[in-house]
């Protein structure tokens, strides 16, 4: 299964602070193939330009995603994400531009959305979504 992570999964694992989150992400290596889409490394990179330390922080971004693949955004990604938002907006269920294009980019390619933020994606017919918030099978 190819699993893209959202931001907040990653910012748990560079803090560390959910053990859930650590175990089912090491269990995916194992046995998963793990997408950072470059939308969640812009996430990441801006929240590290705002960290006291942001040279420390990089490197965290750096160590924690090493063996995850990053992935750009392509005109079929942009084109299923216009898709998603036009009929989220006729539902009147609107979620936040980089949700949006993250869920645009994993439905256009069949991947899995890794997220704690399950409410937002969960309005998206046919996304598959996970949360590792909770403890691995």
């Amino acid at each position: 299964m190819t699993l893209s992570l959202d931001t907040n999964v990653i910012v748990e694992l560079i803090r560390n602070r959910n053990l859930d989150v650590r175990r089912n992400f090491q269990q995916a290596l194992h046995s998963d193939r793990l997408i950072g889409s470059l939308i969640v490394f812009h996430e990441l990179h801006f929240g590290a330009e705002r960290h006291p330390r942001p040279d420390d922080e990089h490197e965290a971004i750096r160590r924690t995603l090493a063996d995850v693949e990053v992935m750009s955004f392509d005109e079929e990604d942009m084109i299923t994400a216009a898709r998603i938002r036009s009929d989220l907006a006729k539902r009147g269920r609107p979620i936040g531009a980089y949700d949006l294009l993250l869920a645009g980019q994993a439905l256009a390619r069949g991947w899995t959305v890794v997220t704690a933020n399950t409410q937002e994606f969960a309005r998206i017919d046919g996304l598959n979504v996970i949360d590792w918030t909770t403890a691995p099978d």
